[in-house]
């Protein structure tokens, strides 16, 4: 199938999926969002696909929301909608009875580091930038990351990473276990599709049971999901949000005042 914003490659059972909207630094919106969904459903249906790899650019693998989208987010219950979407989109990749991996190259910030933390393995350039960001434009992580992280890493340091808002390399991801592998940036593709060869040739079914076992530990995760959007709906109605993310599209610092 053809698209606007992935390009898709079917190989020996692998099947990669690479963002390409390069002019918006490979940031999601509804489109992109759209058609990752269909490229899933894709990936799935077929038995071809033993396993995916999930990339971007060498800058960038993805910088997250569309900024120029959530600036437009108008209600509460436009917030909770648009958290949702992104929950449910890289929910699907958790669900997926297939490996994923993620080869994360340049910077992978907020819904970007959020679709790295949905799948199942990850790869990354040892200089590469990965952070949730969102606080510096009066919002939280809602795509799963504000749910997920203290899941995966020390909560001190996630909670670190949420409030302050700071990038870490990918040397510093594999030291605190948020990615698998930190390599020299050359070397990300090569060793993600090493992984996903051999991924590629285990027992499908096996894979697929321990995919849904493992998942069973934060099976409460759905329930923590829907107050992480709450959440994003709740500050979307906020003075903060909109000077937030109309100072990121203006390029300035923004004043926050609490209201």
């Amino acid at each position: 199938m053809h698209y606007e914003t992935l390009v898709t490659v079917l190989d020996e059972g692998i099947f990669t999926l690479t963002l390409n909207r390069p002019s918006r630094m490979n940031s999601f919106n509804q489109v992109l969002l759209d058609e990752f969904h269909q490229a899933i459903n894709e990936a799935e249906q077929s038995q071809e696909v033993r396993c995916l790899v999930i990339s971007g650019g060498e800058k960038f693998f993805s910088a997250g929301a569309d900024i120029t989208e959530v600036n437009k987010i108008s209600s509460p219950f436009h917030g909770y909608a648009f958290s949702r979407k992104f929950q449910e989109c890289f929910g699907r990749l958790e669900k997926l009875g297939k490996p994923v991996i993620a080869a994360v190259r340049g910077y992978a910030l907020g819904g970007g580091c959020e679709l790295m933390l949905a799948c199942d393995f990850r790869i990354a350039a040892e200089d590469a930038r990965i952070g949730l960001s969102e606080v510096n434009i009066g919002a939280i992580p809602a795509g799963g990351g504000t749910v997920k992280l203290p899941h995966l890493i020390n909560p001190l340091k996630a909670k670190e990473m949420l409030c302050f808002g700071k990038p870490i390399s990918g040397k510093a991801a594999e030291e605190i276990g948020l990615v698998n592998k930190a390599v020299p940036v050359g070397q990300v593709l090569t060793e993600a599709y090493s992984w996903a060869k051999e991924l590629a040739q285990k027992p499908p079914l096996v894979i697929k049971t321990i995919k849904t076992i493992t998942a069973l530990a934060t099976k409460d995760i759905e329930s923590l999901l829907h107050y992480e959007a709450q959440g994003l709906g709740m500050l979307s109605g906020t003075m903060d949000f909109a000077e937030g993310t109309a100072a990121f599209l203006e390029k300035r610092s923004p004043l926050f005042k609490g209201i």
